[in-house]
């Protein structure tokens, strides 16, 4: 599944993201998205984590500020590896 992190600053590299989300997912990689402001990139995290544990990471983060900056970590729509925690009779389905 993948993350989207924004609110960095122009030094943050790969390995400083990934190890800095260790501690929330079980961060398989990491994309350093560079153009447009230097001193703000943003990072694509792929994640081996359901999708309610990315929600729940995603919420929990909400408001934290690094370094002066505002974190926001957003989960792109679409994506076709996304597995769930609840099995498929824990769900609702509202017509």
């Amino acid at each position: 599944m993948q993350v989207i992190l924004t609110g960095l600053h122009g030094d943050a590299c790969e390995d400083s993201v990934a190890q800095g989300l260790a501690l929330y997912f079980h961060v398989k990689q990491v994309s350093m998205v560079r153009q447009g402001d230097n001193d703000s990139p943003w990072a694509l995290i792929e994640v081996a984590d359901s999708y309610e544990r990315v929600w729940s990471v995603c919420n929990q983060l909400r408001g934290v500020f690094h370094r002066g900056k505002a974190i926001h970590l957003y989960i792109p729509l679409h994506q076709e590896d996304v597995f769930h925690d609840l099995e498929p009779h824990q769900r609702i389905d509202i017509a």
